[in-house]
């Protein structure tokens, strides 16, 4: 098989989001002309890795994948909180409420339920 071509497990559509998502945090590192805070860089890498694992079915698709979503969330947030980017208190409010979504996703993911989850399936 060329290596040209993409495998069965991989999303092509979420491949293409993921490029468009790191060219666009390239560029907009490329444009500031000030250092940037290890919670800021923390926050652009996290949505890179997350979309990266999410673009192969493998990982999208295992049952520890809405617990991983869950902990990404709260990362993010957590970071926008150490930041002091925006409002503090959004961002202190938002990580609590994802911490709160580990915790049910970690019980979800122990038990097999899905409790509290949003399936529009």
């Amino acid at each position: 098989m060329p290596s040209a071509v993409l495998h069965t497990d991989v999303s092509r559509w979420r491949l293409a989001v993921f490029a468009v998502v790191a060219v666009v945090l390239v560029a907009l590192l490329s444009l500031t002309d000030e250092s940037v805070s290890p919670a800021l860089a923390a926050m652009g890498l996290l949505p890179l890795v997350y979309m990266a694992t999410g673009a192969i079915d493998a990982f999208r698709e295992h049952p520890a994948f809405p617990l991983a979503s869950a902990v990404y969330t709260t990362l993010l947030f957590a970071g926008g909180y150490a930041s002091g980017a925006l409002s503090n208190l959004l961002w202190g409010v938002l990580a609590i409420l994802s911490a709160v979504g580990v915790v049910v996703e970690a019980y979800n993911y122990r038990h097999g339920a899905s409790y509290l989850r949003l399936d529009f399936e």
